[in-house]
């Protein structure tokens, strides 16, 4: 054979040969990376069906009236306690005025209330002093009488004394109870004017709304001139320092899922970012049982879906980067 031939049959072993150990080492490297993978399957379960949620206050007035001042705008951040609307006070003005009046009125019926029941006591302790001594006259009269000490007119005198006087000690009484029932009466008065008084307080305070947390204004839809009520909805405030997340698992994924684990989470916003959680809480039921429409299995033909249980997710400071609600993210909760 020709040398130019064993060359080229050497050639071609040691091709088959290079060939053979390539295929080797790719075939390696993907058991390599099976294994890997399954053994990260197994501690690590993701999904991007993740969403961050936080706190919405949806501010109402909690009165009827007409804006005249409107102190925000849109994204902006307020303070507790800032006054963001004012609705035109003055009819709460007046109602307060007209409280406060009802107030006096009531005031100065009870004090004349206090001073018929000193007026009817006194008549009462005078009743029974003339009712005491009409007793014993008339006591006296009986023990005389019978010996004919005193005459019979005597003795009728003493037993008609008698009986005015009791008659009047019973009347006097019956006004002292009379007057002692309108101070009662008088008295609930006053209190519930004091209460209407408290109340148009309110109402009049209500007139200034304020930010109940601090946060920043969306949604916001009230203008100066704009007449709202307790059901209308002016703006919404978002505080974005108390927020979590929200990842929907598969059904079949919650055996390995509790309280407590440890979280890798993903903005997608922030793709170069890693944020730190820990599952706060698991979901009472699926996403679709609390849908406006349930599915209802029961009826009709059905498709077995899998379904997905919310899982809470708390954010860990510190974190550097705003996160905002409905930001989507991927979670990958560490099995231990």
């Amino acid at each position: 054979m020709p040398d130019n031939e064993r060359e080229v049959e050497r050639e071609k072993g040691r091709s088959k040969l290079k060939g053979m150990v390539v295929a080797a080492v790719i075939i390696f490297l993907i058991g390599v990376g099976v294994f890997f993978y399954i053994r990260y399957k197994r501690t690590h379960i993701t999904t991007d069906d993740a969403y961050v949620r936080g706190h919405i206050h949806w501010i109402s007035p909690r009165i009827y009236g007409t804006v005249i001042k409107v102190l925000i705008d849109d994204n902006q951040f307020v303070k507790k306690g800032q006054i963001l609307v004012v609705l035109d006070p003055a009819k709460y003005k007046v109602r307060l005025s007209q409280a406060r009046a009802k107030l006096s009125l009531a005031e100065a019926k009870l004090k004349e209330a206090n001073v018929n029941v000193q007026v009817s006591s006194a008549e009462v302790a005078l009743n029974r002093a003339e009712f005491d001594n009409a007793v014993l006259d008339l006591d006296r009269a009986k023990e005389a009488y019978p010996s004919r000490v005193i005459s019979k007119q005597q003795y009728d005198h003493s037993l008609t004394a008698y009986k005015v006087a009791k008659a009047k000690l019973l009347t006097s009484q019956q006004k002292l109870k009379f007057a002692e029932d309108q101070v009662k009466s008088a008295t609930a008065q006053v209190r519930v004017c004091e209460a209407a008084i408290e109340a148009a307080r309110l109402d009049l305070r209500y007139t200034k709304i304020r930010a109940p947390v601090d946060g920043y204004i969306t949604k916001k839809s009230v203008e100066t001139g704009n007449r709202v009520g307790p059901q209308t909805p002016l703006f919404a405030i978002v505080p974005l320092n108390d927020i979590w997340v929200v990842a929907n698992y598969k059904e079949n994924q919650l055996q390995s899922i509790h309280p407590g684990q440890d979280v890798e989470i993903e903005i997608t916003t922030y793709p170069n970012e890693k944020f730190c959680g820990k599952v706060e809480s698991i979901q009472a039921g699926s996403g679709a049982v609390f849908s406006l429409f349930p599915p209802e299995n029961a009826t009709g033909n059905w498709v077995k879906i899998t379904q997905r249980i919310p899982v809470k997710i708390e954010i860990l400071p510190p974190y550097k980067k705003v996160l905002r609600i409905g930001m989507s993210a991927e979670t990958t909760i560490l099995l231990k």
